[in-house]
């Protein structure tokens, strides 16, 4: 390995030594080749795709459609409400149990269900509901984050006991704002965000 060293003048005149990065070309220090990719392979480690038009190599496509279960282990909501709660909030008591629900209908993770289920839960939404209806939605929202996108938006279809449940019904009509309704993040109690 050789070092290139360079003297470059500068505009006073002085001339100063300037180490370069070594002139090395990168060889495996195997003589393996590179790895095939494979369904296993991680996205970060994919290869970028080929450009779709030679004038624009860095387009952006909408991420594949996830693999949704298409069916669920309850034919009925009767059934899934009589299952124990996937996170042990059975017995929580209802006005918590609303509060945390206006929490993470802002706090999804993902911005476009922020929105969607942030505006549809505000002012008496979630206060007009009865037990059985708020426990239902707390249900509704133990689901991945990216499944709830894709019923609410009406780009997969739910499964029982979901396809047939009010809640998503509702979702889906409040996702579809057919007034064309700007809207934005609800303010919290006391006005501020």
């Amino acid at each position: 390995m050789t070092m290139i060293h360079r003297v470059v003048a500068s505009s006073s005149s002085r001339s100063s030594l300037l180490l370069l990065r070594p002139a090395v070309a990168h060889y495996s220090t195997t003589n393996k080749p590179p790895r095939a990719e494979s369904h296993l392979t991680h996205p970060a480690l994919l290869r970028d795709p080929p450009p779709v038009t030679p004038t624009d190599p860095w387009s952006l496509r909408p991420p594949p459609l996830a693999r949704l279960p298409s069916t669920s282990p309850y034919a009925t909501m009767d059934q899934l409400m009589a299952a124990p709660h996937p996170e042990g909030r059975d017995g929580e008591p209802v006005e918590k149990l609303r509060k945390r629900l206006v929490y993470e209908s802002r706090k999804r993770g993902i911005l476009e269900m922020d929105l969607i289920l942030s505006t549809w839960a505000t002012g008496d939404k979630l206060g007009g509901l009865d037990e059985a209806q708020l426990r239902e939605f707390d249900r509704f929202m133990t689901l991945p984050d990216w499944s709830i996108y894709y019923y609410v938006t009406d780009k997969a279809t739910a499964p029982e006991p979901w396809r047939s449940s009010w809640i998503l019904g509702e979702l889906i009509d409040h996702a579809r704002n057919e007034g064309r309704k700007v809207r934005r993040m609800p303010d919290l109690e006391g006005g501020k965000q």
